[in-house]
């Protein structure tokens, strides 16, 4: 029973609610737009940071370029020049000049470490990128074999020589190290066009260990995903905290140049303003409580006045003098309540009246309808005595339900009783002990203040004989399927042991049979004999009419159902890919009817193989787990469904082949098998299968089923 609710709480309620609501949500927009103006300021800062540094970086770059200029139209064997470039630009650590095959002629570097002229660089990329016709190339960050340091060259050509400037980035590295975040971490890192750390002045660490962020946040989230410029909020390369930054890139070699500051930095540094706001708000709100509690008494006072004056008109004194309320408002409904009498009688006339067109609809629908009240039957109407072959209510009325419904289905319907229910079905039995199947529905309805469960009903006894007739076409398209991989099964066996008795015939007229030839032939018969006779066997388990459930693997099921299209599937050319569970799945059900259902998807593959012509035939099968159930997927690539006929090929009798190839039934009493028989799900949809390294259209077939307890 619901619980009356207190008008004068429920308006009190509303105004301090009300109140209260405003002043947060403004508290919180103030915070927001305080938080926006904030981000607002660091994205303006750091794209100013982004453009100066990139005109560093191009400054940088430009002067490495005009440098190899001068060293290609100048230079003739000359090491001073070299020399001199090197001591004299605190951007060049090393100049390397390689003839057309890689090896070094002459060089200058400030430390050498393991490098003479003669050496063989020809494997460098930054050589081979040259020697691809390539007229200069910036390279990615690699261990230079100078001074073993992470390094960035230039190559260029010189006419039939190639020129190498590897680039210390010292003095770049020194001009990021001015732009520092609040926390005094540095602002900048730069990364190669590969992802790989370049430049990191908190922790050159990185740059030595040539730590490659291409697969993190920073490139998921930022790089790869937004235009530069862009500020996003992103997990840190180098720590578990979240960061809020933009990049842009250099025109030249690719690089990235990123920007960043602790996003949990700029959210503390607004703490003490965001507490200030609250204490506000938590101010205003108490005043907001103050003013409605003396609001809603003035209302409240006028509401008193109205209910005294409604009990009594309510208790049958119409004759009450009405005194004008403070608002015109109430004054307007006490009014309306004169009017209430008149309006009383009428609406019990239309509800009579109503009644009995209830009565009238409920006698005149297509279905089955029973009234009851606690498991006991209080009326049906005319269709119900029809469809229970009786002739008088009288039959029914105070009777149990469960007296027409078959024993094995009473659990299913005491659960179902007492709720709303979707359709489900029962066996029921009519007084004369006929059965029938039926689909039934309930929904508990109000009438006359109490609660009723009306009961709809549907035969479906004749639907669930077309349905037997379905699966046992189905089971006879089936045979004839099986029928022709029993001859492609007895093939080679029938012609080994025809061309052994021919043997035998031809030697013994020529009376060159002795009797190790005889022993001979005869084992290749009996062994041919008894392959056909096991071949018999496995045939004849797949035609057994099993009525009996019983616990089967699902594995050995599918493998059973390969070993019988074994030969077809030899003779069409498909190969058979196979990806099984370790752990055993055991299913209670018709084993058979399984088999059935992978049998009829396989052949549906292999038709699908012949008809679009295809070379290369593969059929893969796996199993695995997802969210509680256990999925078989069977797909191949044989060019897939088509789109406008995807989505009927589970309907009974639609089929694309020609009469004489099939019923259209097949996929259909799969379907009834995995959903109705195994409580599970069936779905067919296009996907690509890779074979030979590369991918091909087809269809796949998915089953779900529920892991067993």
């Amino acid at each position: 029973m619901n619980k009356i609710k207190s008008l004068k709480k429920e308006i009190l309620q509303l105004l301090v609610l009300f109140s209260i609501s405003v002043i947060v949500i403004i508290g919180i927009l103030t915070i927001w737009k305080l938080y926006d103006s904030k981000i607002e300021i660091i994205k303006y800062n750091q794209n100013l940071i982004l453009k100066q540094v990139d005109k560093e970086v191009e400054k940088l770059l430009s002067d490495i370029e005009n440098i190899a200029l001068y060293i290609s139209e100048n230079y003739s064997y000359n090491y001073l020049l070299l020399k001199n470039i090197v001591e004299t630009n605190n951007n060049i650590s090393s100049i390397l000049i390689l003839d057309n095959k890689g090896i070094i002629e002459d060089f200058y570097a400030i430390s050498n470490l393991n490098i003479y002229r003669g050496f063989d660089y020809s494997n460098k990329t930054y050589f081979k990128e040259i020697k691809n016709n390539k007229k200069y190339f910036w390279s990615n960050v690699f261990l230079s074999s100078v001074d073993e340091e992470p390094s960035i060259s230039y190559s260029f050509r010189m006419g039939s020589k190639i020129g190498v400037i590897m680039i210390n980035l010292t003095e770049l590295s020194n001009f990021l190290q001015r732009f520092k975040n609040t926390d005094g971490s540095h602002m900048l890192r730069i990364f190669d066009r590969s992802g790989i750390m370049i430049l990191n002045p908190d922790s050159r660490q990185f740059v030595l260990q040539r730590f490659n962020a291409s697969s993190t946040s920073l490139y998921t989230e930022l790089i790869n995903k937004e235009k530069p410029f862009t500020q996003v909020i992103f997990s840190s390369v180098t720590k578990n905290e979240n960061q809020l930054g933009a990049y842009i890139k250099v025109k030249k070699t690719d690089w990235s140049i990123v920007v960043r500051q602790s996003h949990d930095d700029i959210l503390k540094s607004l703490t003490s303003i965001i507490v200030s706001i609250v204490l506000i708000v938590l101010f205003f709100s108490y005043i907001a409580i103050f003013l409605a509690i003396k609001i809603s008494k003035k209302v409240f006072k006028s509401f008193d006045e109205m209910q005294s004056i409604t009990s009594k008109i309510a208790d049958g004194d119409y004759n009450i003098k009405l005194n004008k309320l403070h608002y015109e408002e109430l004054n307007n409904l006490l009014n309306s309540f004169n009017k209430m009498q008149e309006k009383i009688d009428r609406r019990e006339d239309n509800l009579e009246k109503s009644l009995a067109s209830f009565k009238s609809l409920f006698n005149s629908t297509m279905e089955s309808i029973v009234l009851s009240q606690n498991g006991k039957i209080i009326d049906v109407n005319d269709i119900t005595m029809k469809l229970f072959e009786t002739k008088n209510k009288k039959d029914f009325l105070n009777k149990s339900m469960f007296d027409f419904i078959e024993k094995e289905y009473h659990e299913v319907v005491k659960i179902n009783l007492f709720k709303n229910t979707e359709p489900y079905e029962v066996e029921l039995v009519r007084p004369n002990g006929r059965k029938l199947q039926a689909l039934v529905q309930g929904k508990i309805i109000e009438f006359e203040g109490e609660d009723i469960r009306l009961t709809a009903i549907i035969d479906i006894t004749e639907l669930k004989q077309k349905d037997k007739l379905l699966f046992q076409q189905s089971k006879m398209a089936s045979m004839g399927e099986m029928i022709g991989n029993i001859a492609h099964q007895w093939r080679q066996p029938l012609n080994t042991i025809s061309t052994c008795a021919s043997g035998i015939k031809f030697e013994k007229e020529f009376g060159i049979l002795d009797d190790k030839r005889v022993f001979d032939t005869m084992d290749i018969i009996v062994e041919n004999t008894q392959f056909l006779s096991k071949t018999i066997d496995d045939f004849r388990n797949f035609f057994k009419s099993n009525k009996q459930a019983e616990s089967f693997e699902i594995k050995a099921i599918i493998k059973k159902g390969l070993k019988l299209l074994d030969a077809s599937l030899k003779s069409h050319e498909i190969e058979i890919r196979e990806n099984y569970l370790q752990e055993e799945l055991l299913y209670e059900g018709l084993s058979n009817e399984f088999i059935q259902v992978v049998v009829n998807i396989i052949n549906n593959s292999k038709d699908a193989f012949i008809s679009n012509n295809i070379e290369k035939r593969v059929i893969q099968i796996d199993e695995k787990i997802e969210f509680n159930n256990y999925i078989l997927e069977i797909k191949d690539n044989a060019g897939g469904i088509p789109l406008d006929i995807i989505d009927k090929i589970f309907d009974p009798y639609f089929t694309t082949k020609h009469k004489s190839q099939g019923t259209g039934i097949g996929l259909y009493m799969s379907h009834q098998i995995i959903v109705d028989h195994m409580s599970g799900n069936i779905r067919v949809k296009n996907s690509n299968l890779i074979v030979e390294n590369r991918f091909y259209k087809g269809a796949c077939f998915r089953i779900e089923l529920p892991l067993p307890k």
